[in-house]
């Protein structure tokens, strides 16, 4: 025989357990509340009445959970989790604006340029660009769209590929009328910018020279700086060779202020992807950014027309 479905407890009672369970105190969730210490009792003896068992353990001016109310507090916190999830959907659906994460070079070199262009024909959607060098995941934290750098293993994440890893070097043209470059080995022979840290698994020059067969040398001139943008305006300014990555200098190369001495890049058969939560429906807008940036990357990737050396 099916049993009768058992009433939920009052939702103001889950409430007050809630605070308190959180808290743990009963007159702090009151002051959470605004209600009076009192009635938060009245509430939480109600629920206790209702499920049949105590949830806290009261003491001289202190409450702990018992052991059901570890397990009620978990459900609770799980079903607030799906509730706020659920909220944030259903106000993302109508939103016009959008919030993309992606690290700090990429905002700055690719994504930016690419979110102006689409600003000028989608004046009316809001974009908000969240710089990190700390992966974010949309499951987890406040943001639309995040760009993601790896092999495209994210379960829980919808992924689009947006280009692949493609590095090779740059300068500027008085540099390169200055210098004899006819083959990655002859580079060895110029002053080389490295990049003391990235999120790439070839930050370096001797990570390039390895993917491009040729053997690095112990020892050659070099200029280190701290990130891409210090990495591009020494280049700029004719003080050595930089790697650049196909996303990172597309307007520097297109201006004529840099110039690729060679035709040889490598890839790393890593890639950059637009990431969401699987389970997550876009808005509108968020849609809207993320085909014009699939469409940007596809524009971007036919305008390179180098060699690759894996």
């Amino acid at each position: 025989m099916i049993k009768p479905r058992k009433r939920l407890p009052p939702l103001n009672a889950v409430g007050a357990f809630e605070a308190s369970a959180r808290l743990l105190s009963f007159t702090r969730a009151a002051e959470e509340l605004n209600l009076s210490q009192g009635a938060v009792s009245r509430q939480i003896q109600v629920l206790e009445e209702r499920i049949g068992v105590p949830l806290f353990n009261r003491r001289h001016r202190e409450i702990e959970l018992t052991k059901a109310g570890m397990v009620f507090q978990q459900a609770i916190a799980q079903s607030l989790m799906s509730i706020r999830r659920a909220v944030a959907i259903i106000e993302n659906l109508e939103s016009t604006s959008v919030t993309i994460a992606a690290s700090v070079a990429m905002s700055s070199f690719w994504l930016m340029p690419a979110i102006i262009r689409f600003r000028e024909r989608h004046p009316e959607i809001d974009i908000r660009v969240l710089a990190s060098d700390q992966p974010v995941d949309p499951r987890r934290e406040a943001v639309d769209l995040a760009i993601h750098y790896g092999d495209g293993h994210w379960p829980g994440l919808a992924k689009y590929k947006l280009f692949d890893e493609e590095i090779f070097p740059v300068c500027s043209p008085s540099y390169l009328e200055q210098h004899s470059i006819q083959s990655a080995c002859d580079l060895q022979n110029e002053v080389l910018i490295d990049v003391e840290a990235g999120l790439s698994i070839c930050n370096c020059w001797d990570d390039w020279f390895e993917l491009a067969g040729v053997e690095p040398r112990d020892h050659h001139s070099s200029i280190r700086v701290s990130n891409f943008d210090l990495a591009y305006r020494a280049a700029c300014a004719g003080k050595g060779v930089a790697l650049a990555w196909s996303y990172g200098c597309t307007e520097m190369i297109e201006d004529g202020r840099l110039v690729r001495p060679l035709a040889i890049s490598v890839r790393t058969r890593l890639s950059e992807y637009i990431v969401t939560a699987d389970n997550y429906e876009l808005s509108h807008a968020a849609k809207e950014v993320l085909d014009t940036l699939m469409d940007y990357a596809a524009g971007t990737n036919s305008s390179w027309g180098a060699q690759s050396a894996a």
